[in-house]
């Protein structure tokens, strides 16, 4: 498809509107104490409100900050906001750096870890109540491991281009959702790139497991590991959906309509495994319901399309509202030696395999697939640098390094012509480092995380907390941009005053909120 598509792309008018994309970061990090342990102290109040600060909010956890950039215009500019927002963060902390890994630094299980707590109104009483749920449901340590989203989406004249192009008699805005499927699906498929690519967690502190059997290997007393691991944050140990009994979610991803249909089910059936645990009792909530989904977001995928983040109603209701606006690419985990935990080449690159996604066919992922591609990103996550592993695509098993070598000569195409139109060198460069990657092992993230380990005696607590180090000195010393640090400012004030309105007007009882959040309006 890509090869026959590509004969006269250069000149396709809609390829130049590629420059009008919109580029967003979230990053996730845990906040820890000089000694590498899971802070648990609060929410630093100097941040605003997480509830409802645009850039500066919580995940999970009370200490599991997540920072969040508005969409931009270029990778520079999201990088620059994301370092700025990271620099704001480490000027207000209070003896507490930020974790630089994906799996997290030293805990002392569940129990360890606060839940985030976003103040008295309906909506962050939910929210509260939706983490307790999380951790009722998997386990409190698992909800801790952090990663970086890439939010992308096209302008608005590209896709009228594009759509006059592919000759579609439908209206804008199905096009768009119908074309973000594509995306989405073809994503899904080559999800497995990234953590090839990028993977930087092939290593984990021995706390993380609890005591719990574990058929990784011991790298020294506080460390476990595997061989040839990539990311074991995508893997059997990392944040996932049971798939035993009635617990188990299937969405599909081959229209908009069956995947609102299919998650709307999920959060409206009921599952035996979760009822055991109760919904409301000993005085307070221990999950939101007792469904295979509390709500949308526990489905957790590496790709989501997200709908107009304005509209007040739950993810897959506003997707039929409104379609598709965006997408968001979840599988990215923080690289351990890099200060914001991405840099430019790698978002080069992530935004050529999201445009090799449009343009790499329409079809549809049958049952057969899906476990494919499941195992597929399973089997790279624990096993990727093993040059024997075989992956099945499309039907057929090959050998990963003939996988990635297809996917880059196609990446490449695209690169040449987004580098014609911008007149400049910088998507070839970023293939071509990636180039090097599969023709020396030694340099993905993951190894380089191993030998760094092997070279310096170290676990991987004392690789992180080298690391932290570095980072803190960078973002102390580096040079801010005071219009970002006015904005910062400005919506930490603005947070705490709309997290107040919020619990002033709260008039309806919790339940009333409740039900009125599921109903379909």
């Amino acid at each position: 498809m890509i090869d026959k598509f590509f004969e006269n792309l250069s000149e396709l008018p809609f390829l130049s509107l590629l420059a009008d994309s919109k580029i967003g970061l979230e990053k996730e990090a845990l906040r820890v104490d000089k000694n590498g342990t899971i802070s648990l102290k609060m929410h630093p109040s100097i941040f605003g409100s997480a509830l409802t600060n645009k850039y500066i909010t919580t995940d999970y956890s009370e200490s599991l900050i997540e920072v969040v950039t508005p969409p931009c215009d270029s990778h520079k500019e999201a990088l620059n906001y994301l370092e700025n927002i990271i620099g704001f963060i480490y000027r207000g902390l209070d003896e507490e750096y930020l974790w630089p890994a994906s799996m997290p630094c030293i805990i002392a299980g569940d129990k360890s870890i606060p839940i985030a707590y976003y103040g008295t109104s309906n909506a962050a009483r939910m929210k509260t109540t939706y983490r307790r749920g999380l951790g009722n449901r998997y386990g409190r340590v698992m909800q801790v491991i952090s990663g970086i989203h890439f939010n992308y989406s096209f302008s608005n004249k590209f896709w009228e281009s594009y759509k006059d192009y592919k000759n579609k008699q439908t209206t804008i805005r199905d096009f768009k959702s119908e074309q973000y499927f594509c995306i989405s699906r073809n994503l899904l498929r080559n999800d497995w790139l990234i953590a090839y690519l990028f993977g930087c967690s092939p290593a984990v502190c021995k706390s993380y497991l609890s005591g719990k059997k574990t058929k990784m290997e011991s790298f020294d007393e506080y460390t476990y590991y595997e061989r040839y691991a990539t990311s074991l944050r995508m893997g059997d140990i990392g944040y996932q959906n049971n798939k035993e009994e009635d617990m188990g979610v299937h969405v599909d991803y081959n229209s908009l309509e069956n995947y609102s249909n299919s998650l709307d089910k999920a959060i409206k059936t009921e599952s035996k495994e979760y009822q055991k645990i109760g919904v409301h009792s000993d005085g307070y909530y221990k999950q939101i319901n007792a469904n295979t989904l509390q709500i949308e977001n526990e489905y957790y995928s590496s790709v989501r399309p997200k709908s107009d983040s304005s509209l007040k109603t739950r993810p897959s209701v506003a997707l039929k509202k409104s379609g598709v606006e965006y997408i968001e690419l979840r599988s990215i985990d923080n690289n351990i030696f890099s200060n914001s935990g991405i840099d430019l080449c790698q978002m080069h690159f992530i935004e050529l395999l999201i445009i090799h996604s449009l343009f790499g066919g329409e079809s549809e992922i049958s049952e057969n697939e899906y476990y494919d591609i499941k195992n597929n990103l399973k089997k790279v996550a624990h096993d990727g640098r093993n040059k024997k592993l075989k992956l099945k695509l499309a039907g057929k098993e090959i050998e990963i390094n003939l996988a990635v070598e297809k996917i880059l000569i196609e990446i490449m195409k695209i690169a040449k012509i987004l580098d014609k139109f911008s007149n400049t060198k910088k998507y070839q460069d970023c293939v071509k480092e990636q180039e090097k990657k599969l023709h020396n092992n030694d340099i993905l993230p993951s190894n380089l995380v191993i030998n760094e380990m092997q070279n310096k005696n170290y676990s991987f607590y004392e690789l992180c907390m080298d690391n932290i180090w570095k980072q803190k000195d960078y973002f102390h010393n580096m040079k801010e941009n005071k219009d970002i640090i006015r904005i910062l400012e400005k919506e930490t004030g603005e947070s705490i005053l709309r997290r107040k309105k919020l619990e002033i007007d709260c008039k309806e009882s919790y339940e009333d909120y409740i039900n009125n959040y599921f109903s379909d309006q």
